[in-house]
């Protein structure tokens, strides 16, 4: 079972027991995979994960049948710090459960790993990770070369019929072609990509439609870009985004709304949808473009708002 440390609501005495034991278990692990470590670096760094690393990380820790810690894991803000499996433990998905949770639980994306460690490194990389930076050293200095890794997507729903959402979370601008469909000007796109949350609709792998949203403040998310392949379109690819995102933040956010064109082919998709009239933007269009945007022939001048109540 998955257990979360509250260092807080423990004694002392049961403070530095757990501290040894998670040691015990680093230790062995380390002696089983960090093979490019002497004697003298295991020494170096043994007191310093007991009494420094570990006391500062959200810890997570699974434990066996005999109640002795199997496996363990350390969280900061936005980083997995440290992933520790007891050897006689591997094999069991410990690793795995503990990854998942850090993802789909906790939010976090990134992780460092030794790369000497070969058999961490392609542990993450079986995983999605992938290569963000590097350094020539760790934190302290010493000649291990640090790998700083990184998921580019992660699967946030799978459909009966096949559909898998996936929410995209670096190197979002390798989808710029779809999203320059909705939104032709890329200084345009630029402005939001980056702060909003992009999710992508694939059917067999093969993507079919894209969306952004952003946090506006006071319980709103705006939808900034909405796009499908154009071999792909009115084939319920855009609805079944939308539904999602509904679906995906209700409860977090009251109002989703969505700016576009007052064009007679966008605002009935959005009506049908359950978006109603909010308020209009005079001249955003021709006022923010470098060039006029036209839609089936017609120059789009005004930004229309709609709006949606979340459950």
């Amino acid at each position: 079972m998955l257990q979360k440390t509250d260092w807080s609501a423990i004694s002392p005495n049961e403070s530095e027991k757990l501290k040894d034991e998670l040691v015990e278990v680093w230790e062995a692990s380390v002696r089983s995979s960090h093979h490019f470590l002497s004697e003298k670096d295991i020494q170096f760094f043994k007191p310093l994960v007991r009494n420094q690393y570990i006391p500062v990380v959200e810890l997570y820790t699974i434990r066996n049948e005999q109640n002795r810690i199997a496996a363990f894991m350390g969280l900061s803000d936005k980083l997995i710090e440290m992933l520790f499996v007891h050897p006689e433990e591997q094999g069991k998905g410990y690793g795995s459960q503990l990854i998942e949770f850090a993802i789909y639980h906790k939010q976090i994306f990134q992780v460092d790993v030794n790369e000497q460690n070969k058999k961490a490194t392609s542990f993450y990389l079986n995983r999605g990770f992938d290569m963000a930076g590097r350094d020539e050293t760790d934190p302290s200095g010493h000649p291990f070369p640090i790998l700083h890794l990184s998921l580019n997507e992660i699967t946030v729903q799978v459909s009966d019929d096949s559909l898998e959402i996936r929410q995209i979370l670096r190197q979002k601008k390798r989808f710029l072609d779809l999203l320059l469909l909705a939104d032709e000007q890329e200084s345009m796109i630029d402005r939001y990509l980056e702060r909003g949350e992009m999710f992508a609709l694939y059917a067999r792998n093969t993507v079919k439609a894209v969306c952004v949203v952003t946090d506006e403040g006071d319980r709103t998310i705006e939808l900034k870009n909405i796009a499908t392949d154009p071999q792909c379109q009115k084939q319920g690819y855009g609805k079944r985004l939308i539904r999602f995102i509904s679906e995906h933040y209700a409860g977090k956010y009251d109002t989703l709304t969505v700016g576009t064109g007052d064009s007679p082919q966008t605002l009935p998709f959005y009506k049908r949808n359950g978006f109603s009239y909010s308020h209009r933007i005079p001249n955003f269009f021709t006022d923010n473009y470098d060039h006029p945007i036209y839609e089936n022939g017609q120059l789009l001048v005004d930004m229309v708002y709609l709006r949606k109540a979340l459950p």
